[in-house]
């Protein structure tokens, strides 16, 4: 797999090697501004339904934050979110159809600032939002039996950047009908920890959490050594759900559990794992191991940062990030 020339002292440079070898870079290694995650808390809301008034229902606020990185450039960061129903035209709403501003702001430099840099804005309850439901109802083939998604566009781009700069990225919101009456909302998942080990033989510990400029002395490694990972879920991590079914009854399912691992350099042997269970039954693996850049690649002591996307099928999200140092 091709590598990455990296900066040291902290710093990730955008790889120069990039169009060099003419591979396509990995996705898994973070190099340039990018939208990590996003999540909605909470991630779905079940109400009471009536067949006769199917929107005489009572919902509560959203909080959806996201997680930007952008190494390779120290510089702000501008966003805006606002909501509406699912759109074929891809992450952003439509001119065309109604939508709910909820709110703009700017980040300082998601590495080097003092605090954490994370967008966060309130879909709030109110008529606005049942007219979003409603053309979102409207528009959807089921007519929203079983559950109404609501799409959260969010735009990021550098301060003072245009729209060629801009990225874009969606969170869904659901909204559900109380069908059947035991159906409870989903919850976003957690960890117990990430545990992390140098191989067979050596004892895994909890990888410590924060960014690189949180951590005064993160987990160092030299070049070309590899760190295994491992989430460990806390009991009742994978929450039992029910759905209708269309003759009136319902389905049960335990769901499953899904991990995004990136970093900011090195490679990965697993981008993702976990998911469903294979044809015959089988549990997916959780576990990945991670290769720090070698020697060549490295300026000095250098820190790149990790970052753990943690999904279930039902669009609940959880985000941990984490910083190696790798000293050539």
């Amino acid at each position: 797999m091709r590598r990455r020339a990296l900066l040291g002292g902290g710093t990730l440079a955008a790889a120069a090697l990039a169009a060099a070898c003419g591979s396509f870079e990995d996705p898994s290694i973070v190099i340039d501004a990018r939208i990590l995650a996003i999540a909605a808390e909470p991630p779905e809301q079940v109400s009471p339904f009536d067949p006769q008034d199917p929107l005489d229902v009572t919902f509560g606020p959203v909080e959806v934050c996201a997680i930007v990185a952008d190494p390779g450039v120290v510089r702000g960061l501008a966003w805006s979110m606002e909501a509406c129903a699912p759109q074929s035209g891809g992450r952003r709403c439509s001119d065309s159809r109604p939508s709910l501003f909820m709110g703009a702001g700017t980040l300082d430099d998601p590495e080097t600032a003092a605090t954490p840099q994370v967008a966060c804005a309130t879909l709030p309850p109110g008529p606005p939002l049942l007219a979003l439901l409603r053309d979102a109802v409207e528009n959807d083939s089921l007519s929203g039996f079983g559950g109404v998604d609501l799409s959260v566009s969010l735009r990021v781009v550098p301060a003072g950047g245009g729209e060629a700069a801009a990225l874009y990225g969606t969170k869904a919101v659901r909204y559900s009908p109380q069908l059947p009456a035991e159906r409870v909302a989903n919850a976003n998942p957690t960890l117990e920890q990430i545990a992390v080990d140098r191989g067979p033989g050596t004892t895994p510990t909890p990888l410590p959490l924060g960014r690189c400029a949180d951590q005064a002395a993160p987990l160092a490694l030299g070049p070309e050594e590899t760190l295994h990972f491992e989430p460990v879920e806390p009991p009742g991590a994978r929450e039992d759900y029910v759905v209708p079914t269309f003759e009136g009854g319902s389905r049960r399912f335990t769901e499953n559990l899904r991990y995004q691992w990136l970093a900011g350099g090195g490679d990965w042997t697993r981008r993702s794992t976990g998911g469903p269970r294979d044809s015959a039954g089988n549990e997916p693996p959780l576990d990945t191991e991670w290769e720090s850049p070698p020697a060549d690649q490295l300026v000095g002591p250098t820190d790149l940062p990790l970052w753990v996307i943690q999904r279930d099928e039902r669009g609940g999200l959880r985000w941990f990030e984490s910083c190696v140092r790798v000293t050539p």
